[in-house]
Formats: C-alpha cells, sequence, structure tokens
C-alpha cells in the first residue's frame, strides 16, 4: 500500500467475529439454475466446476438430484470429476432424497428443511415438534449411512428464534459437519442480520457455519457479508448474482470485499473471476449490467476528465480494485465528459501537438457527434433486449397448450 494512504477501515469496522478464512461454497449450479429460464445441461456445468475448482472454490453444490434425470446425470458425472473442491448435492428432509442421492455417488449431502412457523404451517403442514423429529430422524439416517452431511435451515430469519437455537443444538450435537443460516424472504436488514447471526452461532457453538441470503431489496451481498463478521465462515453464493427472482449474492463481490475490506483469506485465485462471470453469462443467457460490478463492461472504463488524470497520476486514486486483480484490464473511453487530459494523452502517444484551442475543437465534435441517433439507438436496443427476454427467459405457455393438445391426442 501506498504510504501516502492511511489504512483506517479497519478502525471501523467490529473485526472481533471475522474468521481467519472464508470458504466459497458455490450455489451456481443448483441454486442459480432456478432463475427462470437459465438452463445449464451437463457439458456447461462441467465447464463451470472445473474452473470454480482451478481458481479455489472450496464447495460446489452440484445440484438437486429429485429434480430431473438431466439433473441426476449432470451430478454423477461432477462426482465423477474428482475435483479438489467438495461436490455435494442438495436433499429435503427425507430418506428417498438421500438414497437418491447415494446412488449417484453423492457422499456429501446438504439437508434442507424450513425451520419458521409460516413456511411450517403455508408449505409443509407441519409443527416445529414434527419439523424437529424430522429433521433429527433424518440425520441419524445419514449418520447410519457414513456420509457427510449439513444442516440447512431454510427461512431462518422468520423462524422462532428459541426453536431455531433448540434445533440447530440438537443437530449439531448430533453431528452435522456445517449449519447454513438462510435469509429465504429478504426479510433482515445487515444489522439485524449481524445480531441474529451472533446470537445463535453463540448459543449453539461450534466452528463451521453458512449463510445463504436472497436479493429482494438488494441486500444479499450486505447480509452475507455481515453475517461474516458474525463469524460465518461458509457463505453460499452464485456467479453473477443468479438465482431466483432477484438472484442471490454475487460471489465475485462478495469475494473482493472478503479479500480487500475484511483482510479475511478466502482461498480464491482472484484473477480468474472475470473469465468465470463471462462464462457464466454466456452459459446462462443472462447478461451482465454494464454497472455491475467487478465484472460490468463499464467497470473499468474511465471517461470524465477528473477520474482520468487522477488515475493516470496513481491508479489507487479511483480504483479500489485493480483490474490485474480480477482479470481485466483498464481503459479510457472518449465522450461527453472526457477533457484535455485524455486527449493529450493520445496526441503524444502519436507524437502529435495541437493548441489548446484544437483540443477544445476535438472535445466539442465528440461530444456532438457523440449525441448523433442516440435515443433512437437506444430505444431499438431496449426493444430488441425485451423481445429477448421474453422469448428467452421462459418457456412460451402457447407451446406449453401445444404440447398438451399433443399428448391428448395420443390417448
Amino acid at each position: 500500500m501506498d504510504p501516502l494512504i492511511e489504512d483506517n477501515n479497519m478502525n471501523f469496522m467490529d473485526a472481533d467475529h471475522l474468521p481467519e478464512k472464508i470458504h466459497i461454497w458455490d450455489e451456481t449450479l443448483r441454486g442459480g439454475e432456478q432463475s427462470p429460464g437459465v438452463v445449464f445441461d451437463a457439458e456447461d456445468k462441467v465447464e463451470l466446476a472445473k474452473l470454480m475448482d482451478e481458481m479455489g472454490v472450496a464447495v460446489i453444490d452440484a445440484g438437486f438430484p429429485m429434480m430431473s434425470e438431466g439433473e441426476r446425470e449432470a451430478i454423477r458425472e461432477l462426482i465423477g470429476l474428482d475435483l479438489d473442491a467438495e461436490v455435494g448435492a442438495t436433499v429435503r428432509c427425507n430418506k428417498e432424497d438421500i438414497d437418491t442421492a447415494v446412488e449417484l455417488g453423492v457422499e456429501d449431502l446438504y439437508i434442507f428443511s424450513t425451520t419458521s412457523k409460516f413456511h411450517l404451517h403455508y408449505k409443509n403442514d407441519m409443527t416445529e415438534k414434527e419439523c424437529r423429529d424430522n429433521v433429527l430422524e433424518t440425520i441419524e439416517y445419514a449418520e447410519e449411512l457414513g456420509l457427510n452431511y449439513d444442516f440447512i435451515s431454510e427461512d431462518t430469519t422468520r423462524s422462532n428464534i428459541k426453536f431455531v437455537k433448540e434445533l440447530l443444538s440438537d443437530v449439531r450435537e448430533r453431528g452435522t459437519r456445517r449449519i447454513i443460516i438462510c435469509d429465504t424472504a429478504s426479510s433482515i436488514t445487515p444489522d439485524s442480520m449481524y445480531n441474529f447471526t451472533r446470537e445463535v452461532v453463540g448459543s449453539v457453538g461450534g466452528e463451521e457455519w453458512g449463510v445463504h441470503c436472497h436479493n429482494d431489496f438488494g441486500l444479499a451481498v450486505a447480509n452475507t457479508v455481515a453475517a461474516i463478521r458474525a463469524g460465518v465462515n461458509y457463505p453460499t453464493l452464485t456467479v453473477n448474482s443468479l438465482g431466483d427472482s432477484s438472484g442471490n449474492p454475487a460471489m465475485e463481490e462478495v469475494i473482493m470485499i472478503a479479500e480487500k475490506l475484511l483482510n479475511v483469506d478466502t482461498g480464491v485465485d482472484t484473477t480468474y473471476l472475470y473469465e468465470l462471470c463471462k462464462m457464466v453469462e454466456k452459459k446462462s443467457g443472462l447478461y451482465l449490467s454494464p454497472q455491475k460490478p467487478i465484472s460490468g463492461f463499464n467497470s473499468y472504463r474511465h471517461e470524465s476528465d477528473v477520474h482520468v488524470s487522477g488515475i493516470l497520476s496513481h491508479t489507487d486514486s479511483y480504483e479500489p480494485i485493480s483490474p490485474e486483480e480480477v482479470g481485466r484490464e483498464r481503459e479510457f473511453v472518449l465522450g461527453k465528459h472526457s477533457g484535455p487530459t485524455y486527449v493529450k494523452n493520445l496526441l503524444e502517444s502519436k507524437d502529435i501537438s495541437l493548441s489548446d484551442e484544437k483540443i477544445e475543437d476535438i472535445l466539442r465534435r465528440i461530444e456532438k457527434e457523440k449525441t448523433i441517433d442516440r435515443k433512437w439507438k437506444i430505444e431499438e436496443f431496449l426493444e430488441t433486449k425485451t423481445d429477448y427476454d421474453e422469448e428467452m427467459l421462459g418457456f412460451s405457455e402457447d407451446r406449453f397448450w401445444s404440447i398438451v393438445d399433443e399428448l391428448r391426442e395420443d390417448r
């Protein structure tokens, strides 16, 4: 770090419960694929898993075995890769799901059950006592089979905290490896997430804790970071914030926050992040916003003269993350907000010298030409984008009904 930059950030950060290292748990291949319209085939999942493994992702959730035969085949292939990363599968809290996973060669299970009264009543028609009995019976079955298993408490942040602490204590005592707290319905703010997590972790104990957040209010990354500050060391994340509805926390963002702002090791080679983000973009069909942190088209492009001059003087002026750290390159861009600094820089690269008056003429012409046809081009693009969204991010109901008619005629 440049000696002129004062390292003050940690003075204002409650670091008492920060883990020394966090282990990145990928949910892109399962939870990320729940994004409407996203389909990863077995070949896609294998390619993504190999890259994640190479860069140092610790845990890869291969999928949900009960989804389909195609899902089961993909899980079987991923298990067979023999990666350094742990590769497991998510199962519901019942023996049938576990047996199906075991048949695929799965040795690491991520067993989930809701714990909130709301979900128990409306989804499962179950009481808290029935939930507890079912959870303990299921994990005992996994224990008997000699499997590694974690317990995922769905909708934890809307659950009765007394019930949660009692259930998770029972689960921990019976040998559960990791426990994952979930903010399933985006029902908590970062401050509350920190306090909630500290209360649960402090009461239940144990070394390995995970967190799984959703992004309905745009707080998934912030809530995940709050949980890490409270002691969680297995954040579950998706590349490019894929996931149902508004998605899950972006892996690339949480990794860089941990490494750069919290000074916590993630075990990940961050120079692969951009390659991974672009691969997921291509395979998912969900395009990245130009303003997306880390991986967006504009993330390392600078137009305004203030920023350009500052970065040419010292890159830390406006870049808290250097492009090289995440596999990117810096770019200066000509546009309405350009100033003489970059124009002179370009001219010097060609050994050209122009008067200040001519440089101002260049800048005025750039601004004028930049505005020509701009509005109709934007409208044309947005119309094309809407057509793409409707076609690719779902399945036509007209086609659905034609399939129904075809099958009815086959009777």
